[in-house]
């Protein structure tokens, strides 16, 4: 079967940092440069761009961008073709990125990594044969054109000739500015019997332009801005900042990048931190390698801020504003050349603002995270967490930070990232000095040294300042040590096996101090049932993300399963699915992000209590007669009251549910899933439950869903509740909602009941300090408004939304009616007088009675 045939057969604005580049850039120091201070004490981001494009593209609208460095990506594939008898050729084009790129390094077919043969090279592109493909007369059947992507580039001989028809591909096909993948393929049913082959191509990036080699401004080699032909591969993080910043163009159209003129590019700071980056260091293995090096794919749909923290972080570096200017400064120790600041030198007057510790909730003694790893196709895994053991005692308590690096796939620089990191969030003095006007000379990013008699000998890197009306400066400080830089080759971790995770010593892999207590819960009616509460220590590392809890009946292998996420409570209740008077088994796990290596415990064994149902034999198991009844009186004679605290409704109804299911006589199905963020002491989490129950005489469906955000102390929840339930007792449905925001909170729920005999209700109640309804074409004025903040609730009704004639004499009967003016027309009464009586008039019996 040719390919084709195989196939077929086998399946038929700106936000954060890049708002911070857009307006001033005083502080993007703090904002952007100063990552590995800030990012210290934040833990991990969510939601950022990777840079890394391991999943095909397909169809022709997909964003432009090119790679930085060497990493990997499955392209965009752009074209596919088939010719000869029976299909037998095949052709695949897949573009890789915009303008000249490097070369192809690596391949990989259907997930596996075959070797490549170069058989050919020109200024234009080159040919590799792919290891593995072979026909049976030993002839190559596979093969791959890497075209650099020149703006001048020919047309591919290859793809005229087997277009099918011709018109598919013609000579002004050229792909001109895209660096792609020609795959040619010959059909041999053994090689292809998956049908297409899927690819991953290992590439070494753009060809970038650097200023250093370039005679005309100051540098040495043939570079020019203007000839991308005389640029040359380079994983340099500040080379690739630069060309980003300048914008990379084809046809004189700004295809990726920022279009920043060179004028506004400090060019001293750009080679000092060019030139850092490229500092030898030796690694483990016993070889050289640049200090910093950075692998990306950068998309031309990214914001900009993004992009350039991406590339920064990949050098510890920072970006800094200077006179309108751009400037970066790479991850490595600076000389301090200002003088140094004593206490004399702070002006008179002027407040002194010092903290020597940060806050605990800021701490930080370990770091771990990820880094894009060749050998499994440039997918992220862990590198070996850095910690630091006399700061974890220091602390108290295990404060680590997770701080992924998917731009960087060597995991020796990743180790030097993570510790760096590590070390600068230990110096944690922070201050705000006011000097006189010879202050002004200083920067962002400059080192000064600070030498005081009442708050110590520091230096501190600057990061921010403000010339002040009256000719003086303040000073925005953060402590900063040249031994925070310091690296030797025993500092070096032994990388983690392939497949393996890296768990730092101080790290635990399960949980620790566990027991088991038999329990008896008491519900409605006097109905009692077993459980059974496991406790364990409690957990503070924060990579910990929930405690996993498995049981069983001692001798069988049927398996129950609890997860919960409060895994600091040190404790935990298993009531579901318990048969009473029983030997248990019970063991537990934990969860962490990221995942790591995990243990569980022994099992432990407890016998559960005794089950008790009133007016009734105590059998082992209820039938489903009784839970019929039971449901009935639960449900129908309780819900009515228990929906004020639904909660204990449902862990009732619940427990019952579970003696039916252990006795066999319920089929379960339950779902769970969550999605939790934290970056320092901000949590954002998602969580949803639902499970649905059924037997010959009863239905139940639940879900609960909850949103929760917390800052600290500060937290705010939303929590949303839906139960049905259905036995032939009768029916219920029910919902409630729930928000609280610190100590507000507001809410209501709703109730539809039916008892089988004619007792049919359904309610609504609502929670609120403030109630408003509001008319559809005026949502911002309230018809009538409950005020339940003071000691009496008082109703208040909108007079200006009653509609004229609609409150009429018959629907006011008051004793006592007062109004400022009265326009009343005819009059009919019998008396009309003064408050004091002393103006009366008598309509009845016709006279005027004034008095004094």
């Amino acid at each position: 079967m040719p390919i084709i045939g195989a196939a077929v057969a086998g399946a038929v604005g700106l936000t954060g940092a890049a708002a911070a580049v857009a307006g001033s850039l005083i502080n993007i120091g703090v904002a952007v440069g100063l990552a590995y201070v800030s990012r210290s004490l934040q833990g991990a981001s969510a939601g950022q761009e990777t840079g890394l494009q391991t999943t095909v593209d397909l169809g022709g609208d997909q964003p432009r961008g090119f790679i930085l460095g060497e990493t990997g990506t499955a392209g965009h594939l752009v074209y596919f073709n088939t010719s000869g008898v029976d299909n037998f050729y095949l052709q695949q084009v897949f573009v890789l990125g915009e303008g000249p790129h490097e070369g192809l390094t690596r391949i990989w077919v259907n997930g596996v990594e075959k070797g490549l043969t170069l058989l050919s090279s020109d200024q234009w592109k080159r040919t590799y044969s792919v290891d593995g493909f072979v026909s049976a007369i030993g002839g190559q059947t596979l093969f791959v054109d890497f075209w650099h992507g020149y703006q001048d580039q020919p047309v591919s001989a290859d793809l005229v000739t087997y277009a099918s028809p011709a018109s598919r591909w013609t000579a002004q096909d050229r792909l001109a500015g895209m660096c792609y993948a020609a795959v040619r393929a010959g059909y041999v049913d053994t090689l292809y019997d998956s049908g297409i082959p899927r690819f991953l191509f290992g590439v070494k990036g753009r060809r970038l332009y650097d200023w250093r080699k370039d005679t005309t401004v100051g540098g040495a080699g043939a570079h020019r801005w203007d000839d991308e032909h005389s640029w040359a591969y380079s994983e340099n993080p500040i080379v690739g900042l630069y060309n980003y910043q300048r914008g990379l163009s084809l046809g004189g159209e700004l295809v990726v990048g920022m279009g920043v003129p060179p004028v506004d590019l400090i060019s001293g700071m750009y080679t000092a931190a060019a030139n850092a980056c490229d500092v030898p260091v030796t690694e483990a293995s016993g070889g050289e390698v640049a200090r910093y090096r950075c692998a990306t794919y950068v998309a031309a749909t990214e914001e900009h801020g993004a992009v350039m923290e991406r590339i920064l972080e990949s050098c510890a570096g920072s970006l800094y504003e200077r006179a309108g200017a751009y400037g970066p400064i790479a991850g490595v120790a600076q000389t301090v050349t200002f003088p140094t600041i004593t206490d004399g030198d702070l002006v008179v007057g002027q407040a002194v603002r010092f903290a020597a510790k940060a806050s605990r909730s800021d701490l930080v003694n370990g770091v771990f995270g990820s880094y894009a790893s060749v050998a499994d196709q440039y997918q992220v895994v862990a590198y070996p967490a850095r910690t630091d053991a006399v700061a974890e005692a220091e602390d108290t308590e295990i404060r680590h930070v997770q701080v992924d690096y998917p731009q960087v796939p060597y995991q020796a620089q990743a180790q030097r990232l993570a510790e760096l990191t590590l070390k600068l969030a230990r110096l944690q003095a922070t201050a705000s000095i006011t000097l006189g006007l010879a202050a002004i000379v200083l920067e962002p990013g400059d080192w000064v040294r600070w030498n005081s008699a009442r708050y110590g000998d520091r230096t501190y890197v600057v990061l921010s300042l403000t010339q002040n009306t009256d000719q003086t400066v303040t000073l925005n400080l953060r402590q900063v040590s040249t031994a925070a830089y310091g690296w030797t080759v025993g500092d070096e971790a032994p990388a983690p096996t392939p497949g393996e995770e890296s768990v730092p010593a101080a790290q635990v892999n399960g949980v620790t101090g566990f027991s088991l207590l038999a329990m008896t819960l008491t519900g409605a009616g006097g109905v009692k049932s077993p459980a059974v509460r496991a406790f364990w220590t409690p957990i503070t590392d924060q990579t910990i993300t929930a405690v996993v809890l498995e049981y069983r009946i001692t001798g069988t292998t049927d398996v129950l399963s609890e997860r919960t996420t409060a895994v600091g409570n040190g404790e935990y209740l298993l009531k579901a699915g318990l048969v009473s008077e029983t030997e248990y088994e019970v063991r537990a796990t934990i969860e962490t992000t990221p995942a790591r290596t995990a243990v569980w415990t022994a099992w432990l064994s407890v016998t559960t209590t005794q089950q008790v149902v009133p007016s009734t034999p105590a059998p082992n198991s209820i039938t489903p007669a009784q839970f019929t009844e039971a449901t009935r009186d639960l449900v129908v004679s309780r819900m009515l009251t228990a929906i004020e605290t639904l909660q204990d409704g449902l862990s009732q109804l619940a427990l019952i549910v579970a003696d039916v299911d252990a006795a066999g006589d319920l089929n379960k199905r339950e779902l769970s899933r969550s999605l939790t963020v934290q970056v320092g002491s901000a949590l954002a989490r998602f969580t949803e439950q639902i499970a649905v129950l059924a037997s010959e005489n009863a239905a139940i469906a639940e879900q609960v869903t909850e949103l929760e955000a917390s800052l600290g102390s500060i937290d705010a929840n939303l929590k949303a509740r839906y139960v049905v339930a259905v036995t032939p007792a009768g029916a219920i449905a029910a919902y409630e909602l729930q928000a609280t925001a610190e100590e507000a909170s507001a809410g209501f729920r709703i109730i539809a009941m039916d008892d089988g005999a004619g007792g049919a209700v359904g309610q609504v109640s609502i929670n609120a300090d403030r109630f408003f309804i509001t008319g559809s074409e005026d949502i911002g004025t309230a018809v009538f408004l409950v005020d339940n903040t003071g000691p009496t609730p008082v109703v208040y009704l909108n007079g200006d939304l009653i509609a004229n004639g609609t409150i009429t004499a018959n629907k006011l009967d008051v004793a006592v009616l007062s109004a400022i003016v009265a326009n009343l027309g005819e009059i009919v009464a019998g008396i009309i007088r003064s408050a004091d009586s002393r103006f009366y008039i008598s309509a009845d019996d016709g006279y005027i009675l004034v008095t004094s």
